[in-house]
């Protein structure tokens, strides 16, 4: 009972252990996820509603008030996105590189690297160069998580814009701008969603009327539930609309002086005003557009000097002051030669230097390859050169090995020979000519092989083994190396052992000479040095072949193929020798 309650207490702390152990792996865990600055958490939080406050907070902070690399990163990041939502134009991508190359090598923080993504594109764009910042865009795209509805929604509006501002692919820009749509519905965006309805409406255009209405009208009916300024910018452009398509001036005007009246501050288009002077003046109403002019902003840009000109000279001619009505409508065109001129220029610069910009990273990216290829040539290349030269010692050391082996059993054969004749002196002088014939054939097939494998020896073998072995040495006499061990032997040695072998099977080689003319000369040897009993290994010496156990496959092919025969060699000699 005792020691029940002593193992009962130890499987407890075991228990206890365990528990423990996993803790301490869960909790370290944890500490992977970076604590940033609270600084830079609150300015995150307003960035989206706030992005002036966030970019206050932000400019405030200087990097040396910052503790580790990963806030230095975060503030990066930060400042980027709360500049480009305040408008500031990028002039360096520098801060957004650093927040990438962060984020690139802490993939755990997948929000953050899509959202450098993001801006990297945005950086790119505003620095002329639409096709990097597409690559950016989808590479973001492909890079965040498929339930991070915000950043997907934004991902595909840029890059709708993209592709209608650049591109002029009105269809594919307004299939991103669905997508764009269908995420901000999910996380319920009311002011991103205002947006992309506005672009679709701009992105239909004229080609589709009904739609460019339909969704202009859905963007202000959004923004005036929401009480959102944006209905003023999105009723300038439904104002514009309604002027250049269908010439509704009562309509036009209802907008336009809706937006003069209660909006023009926060609207982002100054084209309404130009559109009430238009229609006032189409409408017959000479003081009202005279009025709506005088409370017209001076122009800033070359787009608001040639429509300044062009309203000076259309109340110039309602007036019948020609020489007005001249002078401004001449600055007016020459002013829209201007703009598209720029245009044009402008258009130019940014795919010479986009251009430029791709022919750079080409040339990086082939210097790159370049150098990586030959660092793995050069290795493959010491690598085989290593094995080659490992390999020909072998060879070499095999054949010198083999050469041994062959001059072994021919001796042993030779002595065996000798024994055979010195015990059949006594026999007939038929078996002794026999005997001697093939004894003299051996004796001189010995001493060719015993030439060659000295000669080799001295020349090759010894070298091989005993020297260092180079890779030019190697590669140079890899001929002589892999060329198998022969003798040439005279016609007078198979003279010999075509005696010997008639003379001991009654006549067999003839007849197979004469019956089979369609055996080589090759085959024909073969045959005679099988029936003299001669081994594979010499048979391999004298006939040139590679390799010594294929010589029973010759042995059956020669009577079964060549000659036709259902027999084996042996019951073919048989046959023969009883006469069948």
């Amino acid at each position: 009972m005792f020691f029940c309650v002593i193992f009962a207490g130890m499987k407890q702390l075991l228990w206890v252990i365990v528990a423990m152990m996993v803790l301490g792996a869960v909790v370290p865990g944890c500490d992977d996820v970076p604590r940033y600055d609270g600084r830079l958490t609150a300015a995150d939080s307003l960035i989206h509603d706030h992005a002036d406050s966030a970019l206050t907070m932000l400019e405030a902070l200087a990097p040396s008030d910052l503790a580790t690399e990963g806030d230095r990163a975060y503030h990066d990041l930060l400042l980027t996105q709360a500049r480009y939502k305040c408008y500031k134009p990028a002039t360096t991508d520098s801060a957004i590189n650093r927040a990438l190359a962060y984020y690139r090598a802490h993939p755990n923080e997948r929000e953050k690297l899509t959202r450098a993504y993001i801006y990297k594109g945005t950086v790119m764009e505003e620095l002329g160069h639409p096709d990097s910042a597409m690559f950016y865009y989808k590479t973001a795209e492909q890079t965040a998580s498929p339930d991070d509805y915000f950043n997907l929604g934004y991902i595909n509006m840029r890059i709708a814009t993209l592709y209608q501002t650049q591109y002029s692919q009105d269809t594919t820009a307004i299939t991103r701008n669905k997508n764009a749509i269908h995420y901000f519905q999910l996380t319920n965006d009311t002011d991103y969603l205002i947006s992309c309805y506005g672009d679709l409406g701009g992105f239909y255009g004229v080609k589709y009327p009904d739609s460019t209405e339909y969704y202009l009208k859905l963007a202000i009916e959004l923004a005036q539930l929401s009480n959102s300024p944006k209905q003023y910018t999105y009723k300038s452009r439904l104002a514009g609309f309604y002027f250049y398509y269908n010439r509704d001036y009562q309509h036009v005007v209802r907008l336009s002086m809706d937006v003069f009246h209660n909006g023009k501050e926060c609207s982002k288009e100054t084209q309404f005003y130009y559109y009430a002077i238009w229609s006032y003046l189409q409408l017959g109403l000479l003081d009202s557009a005279k009025y709506v002019f005088n409370a017209t902003p001076a122009p800033v840009n070359a787009v608001d000097s040639m429509n300044w000109h062009q309203a000076v000279a259309d109340i110039a001619e309602a007036e019948n002051n020609m020489i007005t009505y001249g002078l401004n409508y001449g600055r007016s065109k020459d002013e829209q030669i201007n703009i598209f001129s720029k245009r044009k220029v402008d258009k130019l610069k940014t795919a010479e230097s986009e251009y430029d910009r791709v022919q750079a990273e080409n040339r990086e990216k082939d210097t790159k390859n370049i150098n990586y290829w030959l660092i793995v040539s050069l290795i493959i290349l010491s690598i085989a050169s290593f094995l080659l030269i490992i390999h020909s010692r072998n060879v070499i050391k095999r054949n010198r090995k083999e050469r041994e082996d062959i001059v072994q059993e021919l001796t042993k054969t030779i002595k065996e020979l000798e024994n055979k004749q010195h015990d059949l002196l006594a026999m007939h002088d038929t078996v002794s000519q026999l005997v001697s014939c093939r004894a003299d054939a051996l004796n001189e097939l010995f001493t060719s092989i015993k030439f060659k494998t000295n000669k080799d020896g001295k020349n090759n073998g010894d070298r091989g083994v005993r020297s260092i072995v180079t890779l030019s040495s190697v590669i140079s006499g890899l001929s002589e190396i892999y060329h198998p061990l022969k003798v040439d032997l005279p016609e007078s040695f198979w003279e010999k052992i075509k005696r010997s072998v008639d003379g001991e099977f009654k006549g067999i080689a003839t007849y197979v000479e004469n019956t089979y003319p369609d055996l080589t000369d090759k085959e024909f040897k073969l045959f005679c040095l099988l029936c003299a009993n001669i081994s594979p290994q010499i048979i391999k010496l004298c006939l040139n072949y590679t390799n010594a156990k294929t010589i029973s496959n010759y042995r059956t092919k020669l009577i079964k193929v060549k000659m036709g025969l259902d027999l084996s060699f042996d019951d073919f000699i048989h046959q023969y020798i009883s006469g069948k």
